[in-house]
């Protein structure tokens, strides 16, 4: 029964794709900030930054205004009298239900006439693919839907990252410092004095002092992974990028081979044993000449803040040991979980435009790779991302199976804003 499954997946997936993929291939909408952090996090709200009539649009609405207005008043007041309790101050930053209700209202009032946010969604928001889970929605839903992500992500960045409440993987992914300490209560309502008082406000959008608090709340904390190594395709992935556009893949049964990391745990060795183990086995599949790229995926996840990033580390393994050409190898160098690992694979390889209706290989070792083909990953990557970010086909050995990316890899997930 599992199998026949697999075979109705992949015959979907592959007949679905070839229409999908070429509205991909030309490239897509982008919205770029200063910040790297908040452009793979927050796309919708740079993409409103940079537009100049949806901006002006926003800025000057009476109710986003009021929102905004009141908003100001609010963290003035608690600069002033929450004395040191960071749930007071940070309360002043986060929307509540009220605000939420009413910002979805009014989107919802202002997609009926407003050409200038219509054409927003239509020509900017759906090309993007950063909210390629939400395509099958109505124009005003994919808005409202996006908003909320942002919205619910920059509430739970000033939980996890100013009130300290637990990640979702915690061991890996918390607060840096002592909440309850004085040194950090001091260094949250220094930066929020500096945030309020003395930077400049370049707009009045409703969400930028939130969106500004949370930010700096990433930074505070170290926790800029998301933006090390970008741009890849002009650093680490240049060359193999450059030698995908003079592959035959009509010549490999592959596109690819992803190798999943394993993270050491301690911060010394650049690559656990079992990292290494499963880098000789994807080196076995590529020597067998099954696909022309391999894929190397895992960031500075483990240990706590590791130092080393797996994905560099398995690169310059796969080259200095194996003897395997850079331009053959593409890095992921942010993938912190398996269903990451799979996603972010996914990602670069419509970006790079690689093949999507050819199959590729994930390769690791016996237990994770078992895991993988279970069942009950797939339940994990719907509850985490909301989506499948590949289509696990057929198993090759106990090593390795068989995948298809999915364009709902795209998808932007905040809520997990270190690997988003």
């Amino acid at each position: 029964m599992r199998k026949i499954i697999y075979i109705v997946l992949a015959f979907v997936a592959i007949s679905g794709y070839s229409q999908r993929v070429k509205g991909f291939e030309l490239g897509f909408t982008s919205s770029k900030s200063s910040s790297v952090i908040q452009d793979k996090n927050f796309y919708l709200l740079t993409a409103i930054q940079n537009d100049q009539s949806v901006s002006q649009l926003l800025e000057k609405n009476m109710v986003f205004k009021t929102i905004f207005k009141n908003q100001q008043q609010a963290i003035a007041s608690k600069l002033k009298s929450c004395k040191d309790s960071l749930s007071c101050l940070i309360s002043g930053y986060q929307f509540n239900d009220k605000e939420l209700a009413d910002i979805d209202v009014e989107l919802r009032r202002l997609m009926k006439d407003k050409k200038e946010l219509q054409d927003f969604v239509k020509n900017n928001l759906r090309p993007s693919g950063k909210y390629e889970n939400f395509k099958n929605s109505t124009d005003t839903e994919l808005i409202v839907n996006a908003w909320q992500l942002c919205a619910q992500a920059m509430n739970r960045i000033m939980k996890v990252y100013g009130l300290g409440e637990a990640a979702q993987y915690a061991t890996i992914d918390s607060v840096s410092y002592d909440v309850e300490s004085k040194f950090y209560k001091g260094s949250v309502f220094m930066w929020s004095d500096l945030l309020h008082n003395k930077k400049p406000k370049e707009n009045a959008l409703f969400f930028q002092e939130s969106l500004d608090f949370s930010l700096s709340l990433l930074y505070m904390n170290h926790r800029y992974e998301v933006a090390r190594y970008e741009p890849l395709e002009e650093k680490e992935n240049k060359k193999a990028i450059a030698h995908i556009k003079q592959v035959d893949f009509n010549t490999f049964d592959y596109a690819s081979i992803l190798i999943l990391g394993n993270g050491p745990e301690n911060y010394q060795d650049r690559l656990s044993a079992i990292g290494k183990l499963n880098l000789q086995l994807g080196v076995l599949e590529y020597q067998a000449k099954k696909a022309p790229f391999i894929i190397v995926s895992g960031g500075h996840a483990h240990p706590f803040r590791a130092t080393f990033c797996e994905a560099i580390e398995m690169k310059k393994e796969l080259m200095e040991v194996y003897h395997i050409p850079e331009e053959n190898i593409l890095i992921d160098p942010f993938a912190r979980h398996t269903t990451t690992n799979l996603r972010n694979a996914s990602r670069l390889m419509i970006a790079y435009q690689m093949p999507l209706d050819k199959k590729s290989i994930v390769v690791t070792n016996v237990s994770h790779s078992d895991y993988v083909g279970n069942p009950n990953f797939n339940v994990r990557c719907k509850e985490e991302l909301g989506y499948l970010p590949a289509i696990i086909l057929k198993r090759l050995n106990s090593t390795a199976l068989e995948f298809l990316p999915n364009v709902e890899s795209l998808h932007q997930n905040p809520i997990d804003p270190l690997d988003p």
